[in-house]
């Protein structure tokens, strides 16, 4: 595994070999829990946000994702699944999902790399990016929903405000 001079990875096996590498430079927390899985610790305007990246070799995609703890062990009504579907209208890409399971949102962004020999280090950085991006735009409106009891549409009304015009 190796950079050439424009600083793209030479891609010859597993991404997440890649990526790692790439962050070893960077002061990210980082941790490697199996040949296909990394995740990061990045830092957002709200939170931190845990951000996995994770291969499937036979489709050639890359799966990130980021779970948000809101810590709110209260039942859940119905009505998330109404919130994350307005949200979802409004997210630029990827989008945003409710684990009954864990109690969590979750927020999921695919890139398919196939075709593709080399993953530019400018790629990597956009990845994070863009995930963290998502998130700290959308987690007051979860925050709002959660903490706040508010009804989806009001919780996005509150959370997301559009500016029209110039101040």
């Amino acid at each position: 595994m190796s950079f050439d001079s424009q600083k793209k990875i030479i891609s010859k096996n597993n991404p997440i070999d890649f990526i790692e590498e790439y962050l070893l430079g960077d002061e990210i927390e980082k941790f490697r829990s199996c040949r296909d899985e990394i995740t990061i610790f990045s830092k957002g305007v709200w939170k931190n946000y845990d951000i996995s990246f994770k291969w499937d070799s036979e489709k050639k995609i890359i799966e990130v994702n980021s779970y948000f703890d809101m810590s709110k062990k209260n039942r859940i009504s119905k009505s998330i699944y109404s919130l994350i579907s307005n949200v979802n209208n409004k997210a630029s890409v990827g989008f945003f999902n409710y684990c009954s399971k864990l109690n969590t949102i979750f927020f999921s962004y695919k890139i398919s790399i196939k075709g593709q020999t080399i993953l530019s280090v400018e790629q990597i950085q956009n990845f994070i990016d863009i995930v963290t991006n998502e998130c700290d735009r959308f987690f007051p409106v979860f925050f709002v929903y959660f903490y706040k009891k508010q009804d989806p549409i009001h919780a996005i009304d509150i959370a997301l405000l559009d500016t029209h015009g110039e101040a």
